[in-house]
């Protein structure tokens, strides 16, 4: 597939025809402006004659699928992977920083009303900051190689209780029931671990009132987070051994799943939906996941992120998507 653009720099309709390609390049008719996807940008005056082309994202925290077509065939598919290794980066920049702090060198005034979130609403933490700009930077790009007419964002909305509940075998929570999760009447987490856990060392079994507790983090805080599924309760000798590496924790005693993915993906779909309305002059509109899943099995396809965004964008039943006003 080459890619066109007018002596403008506006999109024209992609072509199959790679030899009428190459013959406006050997003649100097045109000349090449990106070498993936192979674009060219036309040096004389043509007609601007488009078909509608409708784009399809199936937004994403670990996959992000792109997918354009027009009502006869797909004339761009892409997937990709935003980053995850933002939190690892902050990390190593705290590290450094308190690092700095603890020196003996010159007083520096406090700055704790200088960060951003103290400055404007609706500030989002870097790890979710980073996915929504890589789905904004890839839809802008599209657009200046394709005469986009509109855009069909697939998003997701995860129940994080129903998901638990279901993992554990659990009734699913109806009504009231999501006001009554697991750290229902609990001070803190660290009570409700210590009594999930009976106040007894999970390491060895102590269960002494002469012993102080500690919650140790099965994997690390930076990547696991505070969640209980994380935390263990183990007593002051066996936390001391086992960060001296003396000790290793029980076979059966692992972290729980993580949500992480899903609860980016409910923090980030609003933010992403009233973005690209913002900074796109092209209509807008959001699908759920299942009319995605029912047509894809109605046609037949397989289940991967191309193929969703695929279907996303050539489905052209208003009455199935909810625009975004």
């Amino acid at each position: 597939m080459v890619y066109v653009l007018d002596i403008d720099g506006q999109p024209l309709m992609p072509t199959t025809r790679h030899g009428k390609a190459r013959r406006l390049l050997n003649s100097h008719l045109a000349k090449v402006v990106k070498r993936c996807p192979f674009t060219i940008q036309l040096l004389y005056q043509s007609t601007k004659e488009t078909q509608p082309v409708s784009l399809g994202v199936d937004a994403g925290s670990k996959h992000i699928g792109m997918a354009a077509t027009t009502e006869k065939k797909v004339v761009y598919q892409e997937e990709l992977f935003p980053r995850n290794d933002v939190v690892k980066l902050l990390s190593a920049r705290r590290t450094l920083r308190r690092t700095r702090r603890n020196r003996k060198t010159r007083y520096r005034k406090p700055r704790f009303n200088n960060r951003v979130h103290s400055k404007h609403k609706g500030w989002l933490a870097p790890s979710v900051e980073v996915k929504i700009q890589e789905h904004i930077t890839t839809i802008k790009r599209i657009c200046q190689i394709l005469p986009i007419s509109e855009i069909q964002v697939e998003t997701a909305e995860f129940d994080l209780q129903r998901l638990k509940a279901v993992k554990e075998g659990k009734p699913l929570p109806v009504g009231t029931d999501y006001q009554l999760g697991e750290q229902y009447d609990f001070y803190n987490t660290r009570q409700y671990v210590l009594h999930r856990d009976g106040y007894t060392c999970q390491c060895c079994g102590t269960h002494d009132n002469n012993i102080k507790l500690h919650m140790h983090h099965i994997e690390s805080r930076q990547t696991g987070g505070d969640a209980p599924n994380n935390l263990i309760t183990l007593c002051e000798h066996c936390h001391k051994a086992l960060h001296e590496g003396k000790l290793e924790l029980p076979k059966d005693k692992k972290r729980g799943k993580s949500y992480r993915d899903a609860t980016f993906m409910g923090i980030m779909r609003k933010t992403l939906l009233e973005r690209l309305k913002k900074e796109i002059d092209v209509p807008v509109a959001g699908a759920y996941g299942y009319i995605t899943k029912y047509w894809c099995e109605k046609i037949g396809l397989e289940k991967s992120h191309i193929n969703d965004a695929s279907v996303s964008a050539s489905i052209r039943m208003p009455s199935l998507w909810i625009l975004i006003i």
